[in-house]
């Protein structure tokens, strides 16, 4: 670990001094209090990272990731850089450069390679990297005099920040970098870089902007320019965190794809955390609005339903989209935020983050930039090497010509198990926190390899399990598996057949009512987002408030929470119970009487119902939350109202999907 400057001794000492004298100092939280003085270092990494970084470089799990990080080509004091240019151009007409792009990919990753190379200077304490990253900006600092394009304001946003943190890292540190110099990459990025910035754009493009704007700020002492940064994130009517992530964790551009959606959020979670640094406290704007968000986004990219959407969200000047956009799902994306948001909400703050860690654990090692995130932000102190056991028992199950349900027997682990990876082909397809899956979206009549994997918290993977096939269903119409049971407190047990496309279920009990229900239910767990549909073919009438139709349940408790399409005699229905043991509603939804179709969609934990005398038409019944966690329990449920007497009800094209 090189030794720090003198200057920057007395800094640590006056703030030691300042911090015994007055108690009640703490990281700031307030809309009004924000850095009277900077600390130095202190953009993405202060002194006491750095000095846990130095430390733990030969301790898992970050020797790993220090040693995957380094083989990245830019991490590397034999780099060869790209640049510099004089003129920078993203998306330009050509009027002002030769080529759309020109010189900006040399930017981008010259940039990267100076804070790189900073990084490990002062991790290692190895001049070679120094003496690489002070070439860079000294080559770029003295050459680069205009950024243009139609995006400029990204070219100056994503590569600032490295510049700027590659300098403080420098600067503070006796790096052997000259006094002009520093004089010289402060007038680059205040004059070429801070005016394409300082009125931060729309989402990602705002937070990209907000992030080079602190930046810029603490390493040219700038308490103007930090304190813009500081407003923006909070108040910007287009870039403002509480603008881009919903209290329910939706980000603006979740309706564009996850890329940018995280890009957004990515960017704004790495202002937060340079806030930090220096006194400020972002992460807790907007109720912990960058934790919502994360939660939202590595839910879904687990390979999760959405937990909820609004159609009538999305950017300033894009959107809103009428659903999720999957493009770019579960990719291995770099820069990801869930090291940071784990080490914040979970490790400083003692919050929970169980999608978040989920995704963080599972990012596939070998990934530089996760690595590195791995190695710079994982807090903690417990070394733990050891494998969990390989998942047994896998068992998959086909349930339409589309959907293909796994469960497996939970693995082992000396500490605790944090998720699981599916494969599919030999491909990992989704994450799941439990020992079940559901995997949707597939081909008919296809036969699919599956194999699943457990990893725990310090991203130890087993290995895999055995190998289980399964081929989806020919049609929509194809039988599905159904299982089937009495709930509740039934006077004679009902039963379950199956021929030719017919359903046939017999049922007693009192009635699905009031805080309780016995009723026979032949049903399929499933997780996410499903929609059952079925034609009530017959009902026997035991009683006018016979029923049989489409449930989505939370569990198979009598009390549980569900969401019922029925049919009665002479009458549709709609009836939900919101939570476990509460009252049931009812609501008639029209005059009609078998046969007549149901069904039910479930998104997120939202139950919408219809009916349809024709299965082509359809008409919304109701509309209600249930309990359930991430499985709910999908199926046909009839119920007699005659304890017992049975009832049969008969149903046909049914499908789940």
């Amino acid at each position: 670990m090189p030794q720090r400057s003198t200057k920057a001794k007395l800094i640590s000492i006056m703030l030691v001094i300042i911090m015994l004298l007055i108690p009640a100092y703490s990281v700031l939280s307030s809309e009004t209090a924000e850095a009277a003085t900077f600390t130095h270092p202190g953009i993405m990494h202060n002194a006491t990272d750095l000095t846990r970084m130095s430390a733990n470089q030969n301790t898992e799990p970050w020797k790993s990731a220090l040693a995957n990080f380094k083989t990245d080509s830019k991490a590397s004091s034999s780099y060869a850089k790209q640049g510099p240019y004089s003129t920078v151009c993203r998306n330009d007409s050509t009027s002002t450069c030769t080529s759309t792009n020109y010189g900006n990919s040399a930017l981008e990753n010259d940039a990267r390679a100076a804070y790189y190379n900073a990084l490990l200077w002062n991790v290692t304490g190895t001049q070679a990297y120094a003496n690489k990253a002070i070439e860079i900006l000294n080559a770029w600092s003295s050459t680069l005099t205009s950024i243009a394009g139609t995006d400029a304001q990204l070219a100056a946003g994503d590569n600032g920040i490295f510049l700027a943190n590659a300098g403080e890292l420098l600067r503070y540190s006796n790096s052997g970098w000259a006094a002009a110099n520093i004089t010289q990459l402060e007038n680059m990025l205040t004059n070429v870089f801070y005016p394409h910035i300082q009125s931060p754009g729309d989402a990602n493009w705002g937070g990209s902007a907000m992030k080079s704007m602190i930046s810029i700020a603490i390493f040219t002492n700038n308490q103007t320019m930090f304190d813009s940064a500081i407003s923006n994130f909070r108040t910007n009517a287009c870039a403002s965190v509480t603008r881009n992530v919903m209290s329910t964790g939706q980000i603006s551009e979740s309706g564009r794809d996850q890329v940018h959606a995280l890009g957004g959020l990515g960017n704004l979670t790495v202002v937060a955390e340079i806030a930090w640094k220096q006194g400020v406290d972002l992460f807790g704007d907007g109720d912990n609005r960058l934790l919502a968000g994360s939660e939202y986004w590595s839910n879904y990219n687990l390979g999760n339903e959405p937990t909820s959407w609004d159609s009538t969200y999305g950017r300033c000047t894009m959107g809103p989209w009428s659903g999720i956009n999957g493009t770019g799902r579960s990719d291995t994306i770099g820069w990801a935020q869930n090291e940071i948001i784990y080490a914040h909400y979970v490790t400083r703050k003692g919050l929970t983050a169980p999608f978040t860690t989920s995704y963080m654990n599972g990012m596939p090692a070998t990934n530089t930039d996760a690595a590195l995130l791995t190695f710079a932000y994982r807090l903690g102190t417990t070394t733990d090497s050891t494998k969990p056991s390989a998942p047994t028992g896998l068992t998959v199950k086909p349930l339409s010509d589309k959907v293909i349900n796994l469960s497996w027997t939970p693995s082992t682990d000396n500490v605790a198990v944090s998720g699981y990876k599916i494969y599919r082909n030999g491909t990992i397809v989704g994450y799941s926190p439990t020992s079940d899956y559901t995997d949707a979206g597939l081909t008919a009549s296809t036969a699919y390899n599956y194999q699943v994997s457990a990893y725990d918290a310090k991203s130890n993977t087993s290995t895999t399990s055995s190998t289980v096939s399964a081929t989806t269903l020919s049609s929509a119409n194809a039988q599905i598996p159904f299982s089937s049971q009495d709930i509740g407190s039934v006077g004679v047990a009902g039963s379950y057949s199956y021929s030719a496309g017919t359903y046939t279920i017999k049922g007693a009990g009192s009635d699905i009512w009031d805080k309780s229900d016995q009723f026979r239910f032949a049903y399929v767990p499933l997780k996410g987002d499903r929609t059952i549909t079925a034609r009530v073919a017959s009902l026997t009438n035991t009683h006018s408030s016979a029923k049989a139709g489409v449930m989505i349940r939370e569990s198979l408790f009598e009390d549980a929470s569900n969401v019922y399409a029925a049919m009665k005699p002479g009458l549709a229905v709609f009836q939900n119970r919101t939570a476990p043991g509460a009252i049931t509603n009812s609501t008639t939804s029209a005059t009609v009487s078998a046969p007549y179709w149901v069904r039910a969609t479930r998104s997120g934990n939202t139950v919408t119902t219809y009916i349809s005398v024709n299965g082509v038409t359809w008409t919304q019944t109701g509309t209600s939350s249930i309990s359930a966690a991430s499985t709910a329990y999908v199926g046909l449920a009839v119920t007699s109202h005659a304890n017992t007497t049975l009832t049969t009800a008969t149903f046909d094209n049914v499908s789940v999907q």
